[in-house]
């Protein structure tokens, strides 16, 4: 991967047009923690840089402030990697899209996740694989699949960010589609709050799957954030952790 004058782009450039190629943005606060080198000025520089290279531009939506997509040269260059982007994220979905590729992206470089893709890869592929199907609402797919790198496997977790509470029905329905599904080896809900787990739980018991409830488990947002790897699991039996779960299969 190159810049227009010929000069490779560095391995943080690359892996960060990666992560917009995936999850569709990237904040500032992603470039600084993650993919931004030395200093915070630096860092800064680095960013005007590529978006002066047509790389990276601003999000498309005026109002939206420190958030960046891919320019023109930034989408040449993945044609040439032969990657497929997503649509860039909407504004109101910033916040749970970036929280959730966060930890993920934190996972695959702790070597837990050998592979990932988000909802928003899956619908552009328009995936059979891990299709979960809600009878009347249409077809859904989790928020991030991961493939966790075991010593003797590859669990497939499918990963839900639960930010705002949603109503009894709606929570029925996506148990109902975890259970009529065999694609995974666990189901995580990583929640906002202990109301919006104590609802999960309550639409587990009346969908009555044990085999799939044993297999459900809950992490708090703040600890998903700080440490996915190593972030509190609760509701499966004997594991602890994400770095735990890897090694079940």
């Amino acid at each position: 991967m190159k810049y227009q004058n010929g000069r490779e782009v560095s391995p943080r450039v690359f892996q960060a047009v990666r992560y917009i190629t995936k999850v569709g943005v990237m904040t500032r606060d992603t470039w600084n923690d993650f993919f931004g080198d030395k200093t915070l000025n630096w860092k800064q520089k680095q960013l005007r840089i590529l978006i002066k290279a047509k790389i990276l531009k601003p999000h498309p939506f005026e109002l939206v402030r420190d958030t960046y997509v891919l320019g023109s040269y930034g989408h040449e260059m993945i044609q040439d990697m032969k990657w497929k982007s997503v649509y860039h994220v909407e504004p109101k979905f910033i916040k749970h899209d970036e929280t959730v590729a966060r930890g993920v992206w934190k996972l695959e470089q702790g070597s837990l996740c050998s592979k990932w893709l988000t909802e928003r890869e899956l619908r552009r592929q328009n995936s059979k694989h891990f299709k979960l199907d809600t009878k009347d609402g249409g077809p859904k797919y989790p928020d991030t699949v991961l493939m966790l790198q075991g010593k003797s496997g590859s669990p497939v977790v499918a990963l839900e960010y639960e930010r705002t509470a949603k109503n009894n029905w709606r929570y029925n329905k996506a148990i109902k589609a975890y259970s009529d599904s065999g694609e995974f080896s666990f189901v995580l809900f990583v929640v906002e709050s202990d109301g919006i787990e104590n609802c999960i739980k309550r639409s587990m018991k009346f969908i009555g799957d044990a085999y799939l409830n044993s297999k459900i488990g809950f992490i708090s947002v703040e600890d998903w954030l700080a440490n996915p790897k190593l972030a509190e699991i609760r509701g499966l039996n004997r594991i602890k952790n994400i770095s735990e779960l890897a090694r079940t299969n």
